[in-house]
């Protein structure tokens, strides 16, 4: 297992939790838009033409995770689903960007959507309504299962913040070992 897929929508403890096992483990952690933005500057550096060509994120973060992965495995803390600017349309990630990332595992955090709306109030000053959240989060666990599914994967829905769950998850895919840990 090369790459565990970190999901769910903002504000649910994604970033947090991979930092957290990161550091206890060592374990690599890399944003989908991080590398996204590296493969974009890679591009500029590269030849300047292919700034007009740079578009397509998901082949972005394919060629990215493809670099990467050559150094074992990570923790890659992304998206099932997208909220789309130019219309608020929430957009899956078709299941074949996760089977070129070879994603091993997906840990999948979700929450209350209030619990969410507060949050991302307190991130980005902007009160969204409740229902935007449930919605896209109904979105996001739907086609997390669809792609596990899909690729055979295991999968554990977590708590937003869950990181001893997270934990535990990982050592039983053998990603880490939680031997001689306190608890």
């Amino acid at each position: 297992m090369k790459v565990i897929f970190v999901a769910g929508i903002h504000a649910v403890g994604k970033s947090t939790s991979c930092m957290l096992v990161s550091n206890e483990f060592g374990i690599p952690h890399f944003t989908a838009s991080q590398i996204i933005r590296q493969e974009k500057a890679s591009a500029v550096l590269e030849n300047s033409k292919l700034v007009s060509d740079v578009a397509d994120n998901q082949r972005l973060l394919i060629q990215g995770v493809s670099r990467l992965i050559e150094n074992g495995h990570f923790l890659l803390d992304g998206h099932f689903t997208m909220r789309r600017q130019s219309d608020g349309d929430i957009e899956a990630i078709h299941v074949d960007v996760f089977r070129e990332l070879r994603v091993g595992g997906v840990v999948l955090f979700t929450d209350h959507p209030a619990e969410i709306s507060k949050r991302m109030h307190a991130r980005d000053g902007v009160l969204h309504p409740v229902e935007i959240f449930q919605s896209h989060q109904d979105a996001e666990i739907a086609h997390a299962k669809h792609v596990a599914d899909t690729l055979g994967l295991p999968i554990i829905n977590l708590q937003a913040f869950d990181t001893k769950g997270m934990m535990h998850a990982m050592d039983n895919w053998g990603m880490c070992n939680l031997r001689g840990l306190q608890s």
